[in-house]
């Protein structure tokens, strides 16, 4: 197999071994107290450490089929767990155990079934959670499926309370549950960032003690982030329930959006999959930003889940829900493709080639498709272009511009100010496109439309030698155009009476009279009296372009100007949309030009009678398009004059230029934006590029373990620091080749342990037997970057942290291959699925490959061939994805990073959490102990620094004057590191995790609240799935890790029963009701309720 692969080896030399240093008392207190198995008498069944793994090996091993099979993975098990492969703590405690803990689960990760809006199964959903809290499993939950605060609930005759209230039924229950024994119950409460109680989610925890058996997470669109960016309004909504129907007119764009929602149960919604969802109000986007900012700047929380790259980066992406938001642009907009200029109306239903700068993307396959009824802006740029839209449709806006180059950055259209520029597709490169017509017929239509009459009976072309007087003589440029035209009109299929051109007796006009070029004028589309260039025509080929414009030109466009001045190409109508086609045709050609409206206003002008005298007519305005600059020497080449005057004269004009010619920019400037009514709109994807071109514009095309309803995902951490060779010396290393055998044997620990879920509920068996979904990650990151030298958040910590992930992946899906050749690929793999639109629409690479909605493909060709994910690893293991594809995956996903909090403390003697540097080198954890009415507060030292001690300096210490006993540099922790830094680590490894990143930012208390809002910003333009930031604030609740001095420069107040108050540092030790407790947890005990509930 071909593999991108970490560096080899060096030859071993010092210290080669793994650092073994002793556990402190704190790692080993936990394993006793949360993963060593005891009797219900509190008889220690495992001896030793070394016994819990002999357990956990041997009851993931007795899942193989045979005797041999069984021995021989035993002994492989073993050894892997005594070299760092560390099963999350749901497997370490409950493995083996049967006899034990016979109600208890393997799996750390579960998910609700989707909560509908009933009280049936609201509660439905509490009795489902308590038994998988009772299993000792977490569970996350989506509440924004509950109607909002006040909504009218039409059985009961009353108004609801709100999805807020019903999580604090749930709280309740995870509390009672988690605290009858054993591991505190986990939950991840999730909300829809659109949701009309979403403020009243960010502010929850705000309230003392409300929520605290909650993690809470928002649910972040890419449509909020840029209406956020671009300080638009936000729609709060919620579906307009079927008895609801009548009360509200669903097609009123200024009550209700159509969008996606995870149920369609009794509510109403359309063919199209969509729900109709009643906009309850409008908030400013960063108003509702800030509040976020504020609450996890106070409380850590909410952190935010971006929900949309979670879902475009799932490896099922074919069978699970995906949301996602659609910006649009009307019917009526023209898109460049390479078969020419089509109207979105032409493009609904079928994929494409996009045409932008000149170079083709392929489409979705479904091409455009609607996506709702909204409310549409008029773009207007003073160059003349315009473009029809939704507010949150983004076009690429020029950021900075010199005379040497262009930014630009997208930017949603309500953002735009008048003055801004805005970027035009350059074709230069590529104008040419096949299509109806030629260059001759071309030609005569552009004459026709220029100086042309269209009757019923016939086309005809008139030469008027005022035409000519600006440019020269009429002998020498008239019959030059009369002469190209004669030429062209042979091409047609003429009756034997068509005699060409003839002159009008007294009038100084030549006419030329055809009913073939009028048949050619109907069958385009040009109606007698009505000589547009219409739809049909702007779709002719490139060539008939090139002879329409020059006909047109010929007609009725000058060139003016001088070097002084400026030499300019121009044509002058009172058909503004006329111009406006024109202008579009140019710059599909490459060139840019600009209208200036009203050159002259609207009046009364004497003009010949036709019957040699003058009489005065009505005039129209009069609109005028100009060619200039470097699109000069362009028109002359593609286009030109058939009239030999002007040609003579636009040539001498160009040759004669002693300076450059002023260069094209391909930039145009925002007018004005209006209100343009309410109608379909429509999007498409376009992969890759993600933009079109519309009207010539550039258009775009529109942190916790990711799980569908009632799925579950198994964990597993590698510990890191076990790989390192020569810590802290002059060869550190990374020992590549056993850290790949251990990932590989602990993939298949891993998928033994679906075997032996212990799950609750039938549903969740269900999904995991179905997808086998693993979460294998590591841990002790940042420890053994700093055993290694380098500095948490440094190039070469990024560096190792994407070589880390990427190995990880490579070896777990070798191991995916060999498994499914042995015990069989995971069953949602091996299934056939009908391929839809909406298949289609996602993935257009399947159009590209033949397939069409109703064929049939495999779930292992989707997951391996098509997820964006796997289409990564194939870019550096492409054998191994095409063996894939064709024999499928043992499971579906490979890697998730988890926090592993309490793992690393204890089994992996507090090497560092999950992907994050150490808190700090010397710090408080708070734990709780079972009998005790608050947290106890338990010391414990870094990984990193008991290695040092004990292999350079036993004395070394952090923050000593001791020049002597300093740690290195390198030796860095949370306060040291800036937000992105913190983002740069996750992002480098996100790039190989196939499920979440547990990550949390830690800053310092005093950290400025302006730079704590950029760090998230930050977290999404590099694409991650989520972010969650940590600051200690004492007013707010007490963290799970705090630092001495933290403690130190923390003042408590206590009010007694007299009155009295007493002040006490966080660090003081206080005797209350019979116990000894610090200040800080006693404080924050009795302030959020649970002092005495342990």
């Amino acid at each position: 197999m071909s593999t991108m692969r970490a560096p080899a080896n060096h030859p071993a030399t010092g210290r080669d071994a793994a650092v073994d240093i002793p556990l402190q008392p704190a790692s080993w207190d936990i394993w006793d107290k949360k993963y060593r198995l005891k009797t219900k008498t509190g008889e220690p069944v495992d001896g030793s450490i070394d016994e819990t793994y002999q357990r956990v090996a041997r009851a993931l091993s007795d899942v193989e089929s045979t005797d041999e099979l069984r021995g021989h993975w035993y002994e492989r098990f073993l050894w892997a767990l005594r070299r760092g492969a560390i099963p999350a703590g749901r497997i370490t405690s409950n493995a083996g155990a049967l006899a034990h803990k016979p109600a208890t689960s393997t799996i750390n990760c579960t998910v609700s079934g989707t909560i509908h809006d009933s009280m049936d199964d609201i509660l439905e959903k509490v009795h489902e959670a308590g038994l998988t809290l009772k299993a000792g499993c977490g569970i996350g939950y989506e509440f924004s499926t509950l109607r909002p605060r006040n909504a009218y609930v039409s059985g009961a005759g009353a108004y609801t309370s709100g999805p807020l209230s019903f999580m604090d039924i749930y709280d309740k229950m995870c509390f009672t549950v988690s605290s009858a024994g054993g591991r505190r119950g986990a939950q991840m409460g999730t909300f829809d960032i659109s949701h009309p109680d979403a403020k009243e989610f960010i502010r929850a925890k705000r309230e003392d003690g409300r929520l605290r058996q909650f993690n809470l997470s928002l649910l972040i669109t890419d449509g909020f982030m840029d209406a956020v960016e671009n300080d638009l309004d936000w729609p709060l909504v919620f579906p307009v329930h079927v008895k609801e129907k009548d009360e509200i007119d669903v097609n009123d764009p200024s009550k209700v959006v159509w969008r996606e929602w995870p149920t369609h149960e009794n509510y109403v919604d359309r063919e199209d999959g969509l729900v109709a969802c009643k906009i309850y109000s409008h908030i400013r986007a960063r108003h509702l930003w800030d509040m976020i900012m504020v609450s996890t700047y106070d409380y850590a929380e909410p952190g935010f889940i971006l929900i949309d790259k979670v879902n475009e980066m799932n490896n099922n992406w074919w069978c699970e829900h995906i949301r996602a938001t659609n910006p649009c642009v009307t019917a009526d907009t023209w898109v460049q493709t390479a078969e020419g200029p089509r109207q979105v109306s032409d493009l609904l239903g079928r994929g494409f080639m996009a045409r932008v700068d000149g170079n083709d993307h392929a489409t979705g396959a479904e091409g455009f498709f609607r996506t709702a009824t909204k409310p549409v802006l008029a773009l207007q740029t003073e160059e003349g272009h315009r473009l029809r839209l939704t507010e949150d449709h983004r076009v690429r806006r020029v950021s900075r511009l010199t005379r040497w180059s262009v930014d630009t950055e997208w930017c949603a259209a309500g953002a735009l100010q008048p003055g801004d520029r805005v970027l035009l597709n350059d074709h230069r490169a590529n104008a040419q496109w096949p299509g109806a017509l030629t260059g001759e017929q071309g030609y005569l239509l552009g004459l026709l439309v220029g100086d042309g009459t269209l009757k019923h009976d016939a086309a005809v072309l008139s030469v008027w030698p005022q035409a000519a007087v600006m440019n020269g003589s009429v002998d020498g440029g008239t019959r030059a155009l009369m002469a190209e035209a004669l030429r062209c009109a042979r091409t047609l299929p003429h009756r034997a009476d068509f005699t060409g051109w003839s002159e009008v007796a007294g009038r100084g006009e030549f006419r030329m009279k055809s009913a073939a070029l009028r048949d050619l004028a109907f069958e385009f589309g040009m109606n007698p009296g009505d000589k547009a260039i219409t739809p049909a025509l702007e779709q002719a080929s490139s060539e008939a372009y090139r002879g329409f414009l020059r006909g047109f030109f010929d007609a009725d466009g000058s060139v003016q100007g001088s070097q002084a001045k400026g030499v300019s190409v121009r044509l002058a109508q009172s058909d503004l949309p006329r111009l406006e086609a024109v202008q579009r045709m140019l710059l599909r050609l490459g060139m840019p030009s600009r209208i200036y409206r009203d050159r002259r206003v609207a009046g009364e002008s004497l003009l010949p009678d036709g019957h040699g005298g003058r009489h005065a007519y009505a005039t129209r305005a009069q609109h005028e398009l100009v060619i200039a600059g470097e699109s000069l020497p362009r028109f002359a080449e593609l286009i030109g004059f058939a009239d030999s005057d002007k040609a003579a004269r636009l040539k001498a004009a160009l040759s004669g230029y002693k300076r450059h010619l002023n260069r094209e920019r391909f930039v145009a400037t925002v007018q004005s934006l209006q209100a343009d009514g309410v109608e379909d709109v429509y999007d498409v994807q376009v992969p890759g590029i993600n933009t079109f071109d519309g009207n010539g514009l550039h258009a775009h095309n529109c942190g916790e373990q990711p799980l569908p309803p009632y799925g579950s995902c198994l964990l597993g951490s590698v510990n890191l620091t076990k790989f390192v060779r020569d810590p802290f010396g002059p060869k550190a290393r990374f020992d590549w080749d056993e850290y790949r055998e251990v990932v590989k044997v602990f993939t298949r620990m891993l998928d033994n342990v679906v075997e032996v879920n212990g799950l609750p509920l039938e549903q969740q068996r269900n999904e995991i037997m179905r997808k086998r979904r693993h979460g294998m990650g590591f841990l002790g990151l940042g420890s053994t970057v700093t055993m290694l030298k380098h500095s948490y958040g440094s190039a070469e910590a990024v560096a190792f942290t994407e070589d880390v992930s990427r190995e990880m992946a490579l070896a777990g899906w070798e191991v995916a291959l060999e498994l499914a050749k042995e015990k069989g690929a995971a069953p949602v793999l091996l299934r056939d699925y009908t391929v839809t639109g909406d298949m289609l629409r996602k993935r257009p690479e399947m159009a590209a490959d033949g397939y069409k909605v109703g064929d049939s493909i495999p779930g292992r060709v989707l997951h391996a061939k098509y997820s964006r994910y796997m289409q990564r690893i194939a870019t550096v293991a492409p054998e191994l994805v095409e063996q894939l594809a064709e024999t499928g995956a043992r499971f579906t996903h490979h890697t998730s990073i988890a926090p592993t909090g309490t793992i690393s403390l204890s089994l992996a003697n507090n090497a560092s959490n999950g992907i994050e540097p150490s808190f700090a080198h010397s710090y408080s954890r708070n734990v709780i102990r079972e009998g005790k009415k608050t947290k106890e507060k338990v010391e414990v030292l870094s990984f990193e620094l008991l290695a040092y001690r004990a292999l350079i300096d036993a004395e070394a210490k952090p923050f000593t004057d001791e020049a002597a006993h300093r740690l290195p540099d390198y030796f860095v922790s949370a306060d040291d590191i800036g937000p992105k830094q913190h983002v740069d680590i996750q992002a480098a490894s996100q790039k190989w995790i196939d499920s979440s990143i547990s990550k949390t930012a830690n800053v310092p208390t005093d950290y400025p609240y302006e730079d704590f809002k950029d760090i998230y910003f930050y977290a999404y333009k590099q694409g991650l799935k989520g972010c969650t930031t940590f600051r200690f604030n004492p007013a707010a609740f007490q963290g799970v890790l705090v630092k001495e001095s933290d403690l130190e420069n923390t003042l408590y107040r206590f009010e007694l029963e007299d009155g009295s108050v007493v002040e006490l540092k966080g660090n003081e030790q206080v005797e209350y009701d019979g116990e000894m407790h610090s200040a800080a947890n006693l404080f924050d005990a009795l302030k959020e309720g649970y002092y005495g509930k342990f």
